[in-house]
């Protein structure tokens, strides 16, 4: 099955990472976010309104269907502190990074 990739961006402030996807002409309800582990997915369908079917195109660039994007977290994050938003065809995730990185702790144990 065919299925494209969004044009995105990825970067991070002291207190966050924000990924940013262009989504042009998708609806709001057609996106799914998923964060799992260290891996946020973005991926939902474009759907070609408009269209009788008897349409015989001389050029087509840009992509309808199925589309998915996996971006691997380069921080430990706050599942309970994320957030999206969608205007004018940009999709913004904000995801607020842990204060501590949990994902690691060091235990001393002791020798007898």
């Amino acid at each position: 099955m065919y299925c494209f990739t969004p044009i995105s961006d990825m970067f991070e402030t002291t207190e966050s990472i924000i990924i940013q996807v262009e989504l042009a002409g998708v609806k709001k309800e057609d996106i799914n976010i998923e964060l799992t582990n260290n891996y946020l997915e973005v991926s939902g369908i474009k759907r070609h309104e408009g269209l009788t079917g008897e349409e015989i195109f001389q050029r087509m660039e840009r992509p309808f269907g199925v589309f998915k994007k996996v971006f691997n977290l380069p921080k430990a994050v706050n599942r309970d502190s994320t957030f999206a938003s969608f205007n004018e065809g940009l999709l913004e995730i904000v995801i607020l990074k842990k204060d501590k990185d949990d994902s690691f702790t060091l235990t001393s144990i002791d020798i007898k």
